[in-house]
Protein backbone atom coordinates (compact mmCIF):
# COMPACT_ATOMS: atom_id res chain seq x y z
CA UNK A 1 0.00 0.00 0.00
CA UNK A 2 2.80 2.26 0.71
CA UNK A 3 4.36 1.65 -2.58
CA UNK A 4 1.42 2.68 -4.15
CA UNK A 5 1.24 5.66 -2.67
CA UNK A 6 4.60 6.72 -3.23
CA UNK A 7 4.01 6.02 -6.62
CA UNK A 8 0.69 7.42 -7.00
CA UNK A 9 2.26 11.16 -5.68
CA UNK A 10 5.65 10.83 -8.02
CA UNK A 11 2.56 10.79 -11.00
CA UNK A 12 0.51 13.29 -9.47
CA UNK A 13 3.65 15.89 -8.93
CA UNK A 14 5.15 15.31 -13.00
CA UNK A 15 1.28 15.77 -14.13
CA UNK A 16 0.92 19.11 -11.72
CA UNK A 17 4.45 20.80 -13.44
CA UNK A 18 3.72 19.31 -16.59
CA UNK A 19 0.52 21.15 -16.34
CA UNK A 20 2.51 24.35 -15.27
CA UNK A 21 4.38 24.78 -17.94
CA UNK A 22 3.25 22.39 -21.12
CA UNK A 23 1.61 24.32 -24.36
CA UNK A 24 -1.76 25.23 -24.16
CA UNK A 25 -2.44 24.64 -20.30
CA UNK A 26 -5.18 26.62 -18.27
CA UNK A 27 -3.74 27.49 -15.18
CA UNK A 28 -2.14 30.75 -14.55
CA UNK A 29 1.59 31.50 -13.66
CA UNK A 30 1.83 33.45 -11.16
CA UNK A 31 4.96 35.60 -10.50
CA UNK A 32 6.31 38.34 -8.13
CA UNK A 33 4.55 37.16 -4.92
CA UNK A 34 1.24 36.61 -6.13
CA UNK A 35 0.88 40.09 -7.91
CA UNK A 36 0.83 39.21 -11.25
CA UNK A 37 -0.92 36.35 -13.53
CA UNK A 38 0.07 35.69 -16.94
CA UNK A 39 -1.31 32.45 -19.38
CA UNK A 40 -0.33 31.27 -22.92
CA UNK A 41 -0.96 32.38 -26.51
CA UNK A 42 -2.01 30.18 -28.68
CA UNK A 43 1.73 28.63 -30.05
CA UNK A 44 3.17 29.95 -33.04
CA UNK A 45 4.92 28.42 -36.14
CA UNK A 46 7.26 30.02 -36.92
CA UNK A 47 10.58 29.70 -39.11
CA UNK A 48 12.77 29.78 -35.85
CA UNK A 49 10.65 27.00 -34.51
CA UNK A 50 7.39 26.79 -32.24
CA UNK A 51 7.10 29.60 -29.72
CA UNK A 52 4.54 30.23 -26.92
CA UNK A 53 3.95 33.79 -25.77
CA UNK A 54 2.50 34.80 -22.38
CA UNK A 55 -0.64 36.97 -22.83
CA UNK A 56 0.32 39.88 -21.46
CA UNK A 57 3.61 42.13 -20.91
CA UNK A 58 5.91 41.79 -17.76
CA UNK A 59 4.05 43.84 -14.87
CA UNK A 60 0.86 44.18 -16.58
CA UNK A 61 -2.66 43.90 -14.82
CA UNK A 62 -4.54 42.60 -17.54
CA UNK A 63 -4.19 41.98 -20.80
CA UNK A 64 -7.42 43.96 -22.63
CA UNK A 65 -5.73 45.84 -24.92
CA UNK A 66 -8.08 49.34 -25.11
CA UNK A 67 -6.54 49.25 -21.18
CA UNK A 68 -3.37 51.27 -19.94
CA UNK A 69 -3.46 48.43 -17.45
CA UNK A 70 -2.09 45.84 -20.09
CA UNK A 71 1.10 48.34 -21.01
CA UNK A 72 3.04 47.22 -18.22
CA UNK A 73 6.61 47.85 -16.68
CA UNK A 74 9.70 49.21 -18.69
CA UNK A 75 13.03 47.36 -17.71
CA UNK A 76 16.74 48.46 -18.45
CA UNK A 77 18.29 45.93 -20.97
CA UNK A 78 19.63 42.87 -18.88
CA UNK A 79 18.18 44.11 -15.38
CA UNK A 80 16.49 41.70 -13.60
CA UNK A 81 13.22 42.69 -11.29
CA UNK A 82 13.95 44.58 -9.09
CA UNK A 83 11.70 47.89 -8.72
CA UNK A 84 13.50 50.11 -11.31
CA UNK A 85 11.27 48.71 -13.89
CA UNK A 86 7.72 50.15 -12.04
CA UNK A 87 6.86 53.61 -13.75
CA UNK A 88 6.62 55.58 -10.31
CA UNK A 89 10.15 53.96 -9.35
CA UNK A 90 12.59 56.96 -8.41
CA UNK A 91 15.65 57.84 -10.65
CA UNK A 92 19.23 58.16 -9.98
CA UNK A 93 22.20 59.10 -11.27
CA UNK A 94 24.61 56.72 -9.91
CA UNK A 95 25.80 53.71 -12.45
CA UNK A 96 25.44 50.45 -10.97
CA UNK A 97 29.15 48.77 -10.16
CA UNK A 98 27.79 45.43 -10.72
CA UNK A 99 24.66 43.39 -12.38
CA UNK A 100 23.42 41.72 -9.28
CA UNK A 101 22.70 44.69 -6.61
CA UNK A 102 21.49 47.85 -8.98
CA UNK A 103 19.17 49.26 -6.31
CA UNK A 104 15.39 49.46 -6.96
CA UNK A 105 15.93 52.75 -8.92
CA UNK A 106 16.12 53.06 -12.79
CA UNK A 107 19.18 54.65 -13.17
CA UNK A 108 19.84 57.59 -15.23
CA UNK A 109 22.53 57.99 -17.74
CA UNK A 110 23.22 61.36 -17.60
CA UNK A 111 26.87 60.45 -18.85
CA UNK A 112 25.67 58.65 -22.26
CA UNK A 113 27.08 55.45 -21.66
CA UNK A 114 24.44 53.81 -23.30
CA UNK A 115 24.00 51.65 -20.08
CA UNK A 116 22.98 51.31 -16.73
CA UNK A 117 26.21 49.37 -15.49
CA UNK A 118 29.83 50.43 -15.06
CA UNK A 119 31.07 47.12 -16.50
CA UNK A 120 28.41 46.42 -19.23
CA UNK A 121 27.93 42.70 -19.68
CA UNK A 122 26.23 41.14 -23.30
CA UNK A 123 25.21 37.99 -21.89
CA UNK A 124 23.11 38.99 -18.87
CA UNK A 125 19.44 38.13 -20.58
CA UNK A 126 20.99 35.54 -23.56
CA UNK A 127 23.18 33.17 -21.30
CA UNK A 128 22.56 29.56 -20.92
CA UNK A 129 22.09 30.61 -16.66
CA UNK A 130 19.93 33.07 -18.18
CA UNK A 131 21.26 35.88 -15.58
CA UNK A 132 18.72 38.23 -14.34
CA UNK A 133 16.34 36.69 -16.83
CA UNK A 134 12.73 38.78 -15.70
CA UNK A 135 10.67 36.34 -17.11
CA UNK A 136 8.69 33.18 -15.16
CA UNK A 137 10.33 29.87 -14.98
CA UNK A 138 10.34 28.50 -18.14
CA UNK A 139 10.14 31.38 -20.25
CA UNK A 140 12.78 34.48 -21.39
CA UNK A 141 12.86 37.18 -23.88
CA UNK A 142 12.30 36.58 -27.63
CA UNK A 143 15.52 36.48 -29.44
CA UNK A 144 15.51 39.29 -32.48
CA UNK A 145 15.56 36.18 -35.20
CA UNK A 146 12.26 35.55 -32.86
CA UNK A 147 10.84 38.94 -33.44
CA UNK A 148 11.54 38.91 -36.66
CA UNK A 149 9.75 35.29 -37.71
CA UNK A 150 7.20 36.37 -35.77
CA UNK A 151 6.40 39.31 -37.72
CA UNK A 152 6.97 37.61 -41.06
CA UNK A 153 3.47 36.06 -40.16
CA UNK A 154 2.03 39.37 -40.83
CA UNK A 155 1.14 42.00 -38.67
CA UNK A 156 -1.04 45.00 -38.60
CA UNK A 157 -1.13 48.41 -36.80
CA UNK A 158 -4.27 49.57 -34.67
CA UNK A 159 -6.35 51.71 -33.32
CA UNK A 160 -7.68 50.62 -29.36
CA UNK A 161 -10.88 53.06 -29.76
CA UNK A 162 -8.96 54.63 -26.59
CA UNK A 163 -6.47 57.35 -28.99
CA UNK A 164 -3.79 54.79 -27.89
CA UNK A 165 -2.37 52.34 -30.64
CA UNK A 166 -1.32 48.38 -30.56
CA UNK A 167 0.16 45.73 -33.58
CA UNK A 168 -1.85 42.98 -33.96
CA UNK A 169 0.56 39.51 -35.24
CA UNK A 170 -0.56 36.20 -36.52
CA UNK A 171 -4.68 37.22 -37.34
CA UNK A 172 -4.59 39.15 -33.62
CA UNK A 173 -3.27 35.85 -31.54
CA UNK A 174 -0.29 38.50 -30.18
CA UNK A 175 -0.98 41.58 -29.20
CA UNK A 176 1.54 43.80 -27.97
CA UNK A 177 0.43 47.42 -26.64
CA UNK A 178 2.43 50.98 -27.66
CA UNK A 179 3.35 51.07 -24.17
CA UNK A 180 5.38 53.58 -24.97
CA UNK A 181 9.48 53.70 -23.05
CA UNK A 182 10.87 55.28 -20.29
CA UNK A 183 14.11 57.61 -21.16
CA UNK A 184 17.61 57.06 -20.25
CA UNK A 185 18.79 60.30 -20.22
CA UNK A 186 16.06 62.08 -17.87
CA UNK A 187 13.85 59.10 -16.48
CA UNK A 188 10.78 60.63 -18.59
CA UNK A 189 8.06 58.22 -20.37
CA UNK A 190 7.52 58.93 -23.54
CA UNK A 191 5.34 57.99 -26.59
CA UNK A 192 2.93 56.12 -23.95
CA UNK A 193 -0.10 54.40 -26.16
CA UNK A 194 1.85 56.22 -29.46
CA UNK A 195 4.80 53.80 -29.79
CA UNK A 196 5.92 49.83 -28.63
CA UNK A 197 9.46 49.37 -27.75
CA UNK A 198 10.07 45.40 -26.96
CA UNK A 199 13.23 43.98 -26.11
CA UNK A 200 14.84 41.00 -27.47
CA UNK A 201 17.30 39.04 -25.31
CA UNK A 202 20.53 39.36 -27.33
CA UNK A 203 22.89 42.27 -28.20
CA UNK A 204 23.63 44.28 -31.88
CA UNK A 205 26.74 45.78 -30.57
CA UNK A 206 28.49 47.60 -28.16
CA UNK A 207 25.90 49.62 -25.87
CA UNK A 208 22.89 48.24 -27.99
CA UNK A 209 20.92 45.24 -27.85
CA UNK A 210 18.04 44.01 -30.07
CA UNK A 211 14.22 44.50 -29.96
CA UNK A 212 11.60 45.70 -32.43
CA UNK A 213 10.00 49.48 -32.20
CA UNK A 214 6.67 50.38 -33.79
CA UNK A 215 4.07 53.06 -33.99
CA UNK A 216 1.04 53.75 -35.62
CA UNK A 217 2.57 54.09 -39.07
CA UNK A 218 5.68 52.44 -39.09
CA UNK A 219 7.39 48.89 -37.54
CA UNK A 220 11.27 48.65 -37.12
CA UNK A 221 13.59 46.20 -35.53
CA UNK A 222 16.55 49.13 -36.51
CA UNK A 223 17.79 48.49 -33.29
CA UNK A 224 20.70 51.24 -34.02
CA UNK A 225 18.24 54.10 -33.39
CA UNK A 226 16.55 53.04 -29.78
CA UNK A 227 18.25 50.22 -29.15
CA UNK A 228 20.47 51.94 -26.00
CA UNK A 229 20.53 49.51 -23.05
CA UNK A 230 19.57 51.99 -20.48
CA UNK A 231 16.30 53.02 -21.70
CA UNK A 232 13.13 51.42 -20.17
CA UNK A 233 11.50 49.19 -23.03
CA UNK A 234 8.58 46.24 -22.44
CA UNK A 235 9.30 42.71 -21.82
CA UNK A 236 7.13 39.98 -23.57
CA UNK A 237 8.09 36.62 -22.09
CA UNK A 238 8.29 33.71 -24.61
CA UNK A 239 9.32 29.66 -24.74
CA UNK A 240 9.88 27.33 -27.28
CA UNK A 241 9.27 23.47 -27.68
CA UNK A 242 12.70 23.46 -27.85
CA UNK A 243 13.92 24.95 -24.50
Amino acid sequence: MGKYIFIVAIFFGITAFAQRYDAGFSRPIITENGNFTYYELEPFQTSEGVLIFLDRNLGALSNDITSSDSWGDLYQWGRKTDGHEKRLSDTTNTISANFTQAGNEFIVDSARANDWIAYPKDDLWNDKAQTNNPCPCGYRLPTEKEWRAVLDLGYEIKPTGTGAYYISIGNGVLKLPCAGLRNAFTGNFQYQGMRGYYWAGDVSSKGMSSGIDFNKSEITTNVTIYGFRAFGRSVRCVKSVSD
